[in-house]
């Protein structure tokens, strides 16, 4: 992300997906190499913040490492920890973080004003200053994240690190390249197949956003759904798949983002397209207030996913002020969307969608009649209809003890439902009573979608809590809900040295999560473990 207008300005940020962090390599300086975290992320996230000057800067650096550390990484100051915790639902906290410096950076301040010299480089000489200060060097840690906190206006944004100066004071700004670093990429809207930064209801559209003046200046917006979504930050029970039960039509409650206590979904996925379960709208609504108090009043947010999986905002261009459309109407996907009515308690949404009565990729109706929607495979219904066409040349002239649909000698009726007296082959019989046990399995193509955090085939969701959405495979989620069913039973009555979860002995805390208390044997900690640093298992 660049400066705003009235900051310096420099060149655009390259989009990054993977999450870095630097590692020394001797002598030479730094280099990036992938963090163990992607999405989703829960616990202790944190970072190390390294204060610099440049080797050639001259006066005072302008901050304290306290006004940093408050800044960034400390709780309670209404700075960016205080955002993520709060965004997070409590899921991440940046305990464990440090500030560090100021450091005599190895780039010089000539040089860095060069547009030639990267970003990366920018960070790299101050991570180098860090890690060869006689006086209190510091190498982070791995798995931390890293900020950079440079002392001239110079440049600030995100190359596998957040680098940061006094030119972007703002919050948001901060919590936009931080979330970079949880990685998140721009948000985009409707406006044009490149409309970044068009979302300004959404913090990685900063600083094109609905911001507020609060502790610090610019602060906000909260993460949209989606983008809270593919952190794992919403419970399941907290957000439908609109179709999955069969519905076609429904008026929903939608619940504030912001109050994971409130009636209703507070994310509404509507699939469309049968060959795409990453392909659907989400419905949403943010509440004027907290982080969002920005914004201009309690708002329904309807997004799309892009062919790259990114939200874009859907806004009605067509009005001077661009807001959010109210009122979709997708005739290509059969798909509508009505706000009904919205409130800073709820929203109540009208939906519309065709896709549960559709089949599967790779399947169609079945058409023994116009209203047989068992989904078949595209041979099946070529021979059910060349089946109809010769339905009457196989029936018995005069008809028979079966009536007058009594079918010659070697058929039989075919009974793809009641009543259906088209004379078949015995096989052929057999495959539709075959397609009819199968149907439930081919047909609505909604209940197969599940979101950004997906499982890849073999896998499912541990749930160990509602928000657990780390892969595992089936044995694994059995045995979760084993010890979840056994948890009260293996703590010690009256609690213990560790308070009132005290497991009993042979028994440990599984610790799958920040705060989880169940108990287990010592293995089942030990894969719960294994099991969360396994991101291979996710299907996008």
């Amino acid at each position: 992300m660049n400066h705003p207008p009235g900051g310096r300005i420099s060149a655009r940020l390259k989009r990054q997906r993977a999450v870095v962090a630097f590692v020394a390599i001797g002598a030479v300086g730094a280099t990036f190499t992938p963090l163990a975290s992607a999405v989703p992320i829960r616990g202790n996230t944190p970072w190390s913040v390294l204060m610099c000057t440049y080797s050639d800067s001259v006066g005072t650096p302008p901050k304290s490492a306290a006004e940093v550390g408050d800044f960034f990484v400390n709780p309670g100051t209404g700075g960016a920890a205080d955002y993520w915790a709060d965004q997070s639902f409590g899921a991440i906290s940046l305990s464990g973080s440090s500030v560090h410096g100021w450091y005599r950076s190895t780039m010089s301040l000539t040089t860095s004003q060069d547009p030639n010299t990267q970003r990366w480089q920018r960070i790299a000489g101050c991570v180098d200053a860090a890690r060869a200060d006689a006086r209190d060097p510091y190498t982070a840690p791995a798995g931390t994240r890293t900020v950079v906190y440079m002392d001239k206006c110079v440049d600030s944004g995100f190359q596998g690190s957040v680098l940061m100066d006094p030119c972007a004071p703002w919050l948001a700004f901060a919590a936009h390249e931080m979330g970079h670093g949880y990685s998140l990429d721009h948000s985009f809207s409707n406006r044009s197949t490149d409309a970044e930064y068009d979302d300004p209801w959404d913090i990685m559209s900063a600083m094109n956003v609905h911001w507020f003046d609060g502790v610090y200046p610019r602060s906000g917006p909260g993460l949209v759904a989606d983008q809270r979504d593919r952190l794992g930050w919403i419970g399941r029970s907290k957000v439908t798949t609109f179709g999955a039960d069969g519905a076609t039509d429904a008026t929903v409650l939608v619940a504030p983002l912001d109050s994971p206590s409130a009636g209703g979904s507070q994310l509404i996925r509507v699939p469309y397209d049968p060959a795409n379960a990453r392909r659907y709208y989400t419905v949403e609504l943010d509440a004027k207030r907290g982080w969002d108090r920005g914004i201009y009043a309690d708002t329904v947010l309807i997004h799309k996913l892009r062919d790259d999986h990114q939200p874009a905002l859907l806004r009605d261009f067509q009005t001077e002020a661009a807001f959010p459309t109210q009122h979709l109407r997708d005739a290509a996907n059969d798909v509508t969307i009505d706000v009904v009515s919205t409130s800073s308690s709820g929203a109540v949404v009208r939906i519309h969608s065709g896709l549960p009565g559709r089949c599967r990729q790779g399947f169609v109706w079945r058409e023994a009649s116009p209203s047989d929607h068992v989904c078949v495979t595209t041979a099946t219904r070529t021979r059910t209809r060349a089946e109809n066409a010769s339905a009457r040349s196989r029936v018995q002239p005069g008809g028979g003890p079966f009536g007058p649909d009594t079918c010659r000698v070697g058929f039989v009726w075919r009974e793809a439902f009641s009543g259906d007296h088209v004379c078949v082959p015995p096989t052929r019989r057999s495959q539709a009573q075959a397609d009819n046990a199968r149907a439930n399995d081919r047909n609505n193509p909604a209940r197969l979608v599940f979101g950004p955090n997906t499982c890849a085939q073999g896998f499912v969701w541990r749930e160990a809590d509602d928000r657990d959405y780390v892969c595992v495979t089936p044995t694994t989620r059995t045995q979760t809900q084993a010890d979840n069913a056994a948890a009260s039973s293996r703590v010690q009555p009256g609690g213990g040295p560790f308070g009132p979860d005290t497991c009993v002995q042979g028994f440990v805390w599984r610790d799958a999560f920040h705060g989880d208390h169940v108990c287990v044997v010592p293995a089942q900690r030990d894969a719960a473990r294994a099991d969360n640093d396994s991101l291979g298992r996710y299907a996008f």
